[in-house]
């Protein structure tokens, strides 16, 4: 049996953006990060399809992203702006990247491969995280 872990992790990111964003439609937990993004959200172009989380799954991917915006705040910022914001990659390094390692002004650019980058490290600190959960738990049978 073969597992996608990259697919699983993106789409508990996707789901848990949702999460974030559905402030008031039900779920019995409001989330801090909400709050505290809220405001900065723009309109989107993109729709969104309801993918289902629960308030705890949603609760520990919340956890994780707080810790890896401690440890790796710009890759925990471009997981933010992917998965609440539903940013690509070329707009994330455009209107984040960009401006944080050259400055507002200047002429350079940052590429969408960067921002990739950025977005695959952080997917794979979810993932390795997961796993560490997964074998505490096998451990603790």
């Amino acid at each position: 049996m073969t597992i996608c872990l990259d697919s699983e992790v993106q789409n508990l990111l996707a789901a848990w953006g949702h999460w974030v964003l559905a402030d008031g439609t039900g779920l019995g937990y409001t989330s801090p990060m909400a709050r505290l993004i809220r405001e900065h959200v723009g309109e989107r172009s993109k729709t969104r399809t309801t993918i289902f989380i629960t308030d705890d799954q949603a609760l520990r991917v919340e956890n994780l992203i707080t810790t890896l915006c401690q440890y790796k705040p710009v890759e925990g910022k471009v997981l933010q702006l992917r998965y609440i914001e539903n940013m690509s990659d070329s707009a994330i390094a455009k209107y984040y990247l960009t401006p944080l390692k050259y400055g507002e002004d200047s002429t350079k650019k940052v590429s969408a491969y960067q921002a990739a980058k950025h977005i695959a490290n952080a997917e794979g600190f979810v993932a390795g995280f997961i796993i560490s959960e997964i074998r505490k738990e096998i451990g603790n049978l």
